[in-house]
């Protein structure tokens, strides 16, 4: 497995990561900006833009939890491949190991 890491361990972190943020921040975008009856995305009237204020503030914590959650499945993606090429790499020694035994066995065994 003589693969890059970049390849290996970045690039499916990355992919995931954007993939998690691009869902849930449509998903937020697409909730909270939705034009009012009249068809005008920005109101004029001073109660109705207090409240696109508001909607707006929330919009932005919003997108600040969608990238933290990206970040946070990228970085868990990550730790998973990692893990993986870990306990791979381990079982590979196990099993070296353990045909290296039935090897010598079998060539110390008189016939």
């Amino acid at each position: 497995m003589n693969t890059s890491p970049v390849k290996s361990i970045l690039l499916p972190a990355m992919l995931t990561g954007g993939a998690v943020f691009y869902l849930l921040a449509s998903f937020v975008i697409s909730s909270q900006f939705k034009p009012d009856a009249t068809g005008d995305t920005m109101p004029t009237t001073s109660p109705q833009y207090a409240l696109r204020e508001q909607q707006r503030n929330l919009a932005i914590r919003n997108v600040g939890f969608c990238i933290l959650a990206g970040t946070g499945s990228g970085l868990a993606v990550a730790a998973g491949i990692r893990r993986w090429h870990l306990y791979r790499k381990q079982a590979q020694k196990k099993q070296q190991a353990f045909s290296g035994q039935i090897s010598e066995f079998l060539s110390s065994r008189p016939e």
